[in-house]
């Protein structure tokens, strides 16, 4: 576990830089716009109907700030992975790092945790802490300072709270869901080199559209699909039965006690969910890619 924390903070160190800037991002922009724009609160009628309130206000600004810094951290960590496993290659270091005392999986496994759930949950949690902050600025220029002081912190903070562990949950899940994607074009990456992710597309979008007009099966589609919706069921709102549209302050308040239990409950919807030979299916592809990136590490390439 030493050695493997050494190569989690080597991950961190090569690129903190650039990620403390992408978690700060969407904290600066919303803490601009409430402190010196002028924000106007549109509502649907799914929505909260009557003019919102300082509570609706906290509550939008803190889940805006959380959920555009995890969503930006999660983007760059995507686009990203298919360079992993050249990284090394490409900047002379694998001859290092091939002779320090770690197993192929370990230096394998470290920059993956790093960039596709460590940095995203680290985002998540300044996100939430940031977004604290901005809601007061735009809560104490919309309401007044004593307004977001008065607002019911108890329930508001352990709602946020089992709502950042459901979606930290959710997230390893749909890292899971995803994972022949993400394995499967690091794996192409490591073996054809900056032709990997070209042919990954060519090959799935050709013979997509091959199998589907000539010969009508349409099967290719539908994994990307069937992954895509497992994915996002499984990061949130893995139970499809509930309905928790809110129509006014009251009932908005009211929802934050039983938000607690609800996020228990559909985090175990969501591991319930991977009881089923859709995942095992997906579970063993991401193994096979992850094997063909410790074949391609262990010949020193």
């Amino acid at each position: 576990m030493k050695t493997f924390k050494t190569l989690l903070l080597r991950e961190w160190m090569q690129h903190q830089r650039g990620w403390l800037i992408l978690i700060a991002l969407p904290i600066l922009i919303f803490a601009l716009a409430g402190t010196f724009g002028q924000m106007h609160f549109d509502m649907d009628e799914d929505a909260v109907r009557d003019a919102p309130g300082p509570l609706v206000v906290a509550l939008g600004t803190i889940g805006g700030v959380a959920i555009m810094s995890l969503g930006l951290a999660w983007l760059a960590s995507m686009l990203q992975s298919p360079g992993l496993a050249r990284r090394d290659v490409q900047d002379r270091s694998l001859e290092f790092w091939l002779s320090l005392p770690t197993s192929h999986t370990q230096s394998l496994a470290a920059p993956l945790l790093m960039h596709l759930l460590l940095v995203p949950w680290l985002a998540l949690a300044a996100g939430l802490a940031g977004g604290l902050v901005v809601s007061l600025l735009i809560v104490a220029k919309h309401f007044g300072i004593v307004a977001w002081f008065t607002l019911p912190w108890g329930s508001m903070l352990a709602a946020l709270l089992m709502l950042a562990l459901r979606v930290m949950v959710g997230l390893a899940l749909a890292s899971l869901w995803l994972s022949p994607l993400i394995l499967g074009t690091m794996a192409a990456s490591a073996w054809l080199k900056r032709w990997g992710v070209p042919v990954v597309v060519g090959v799935v979008g050709v013979g997509g559209l091959w199998l589907d007009k000539v010969y009508g099966n349409p099967v290719v589609w539908r994994v990307l699909q069937y992954l895509g919706e497992q994915a996002s069921l499984a990061l949130f709102l893995a139970d499809r039965s509930d309905n928790m549209n809110i129509h006014n302050e009251e009932e908005l308040a009211s929802l934050l006690h039983i938000l607690p239990g609800w996020a228990l409950s559909d985090t175990g919807s969501a591991l319930a969910a991977l009881a089923s030979p859709g995942f095992v299916g997906a579970l063993a592809a991401g193994a096979a890619a992850f094997a063909l990136l410790w074949l391609r590490r262990r010949r020193g390439a």
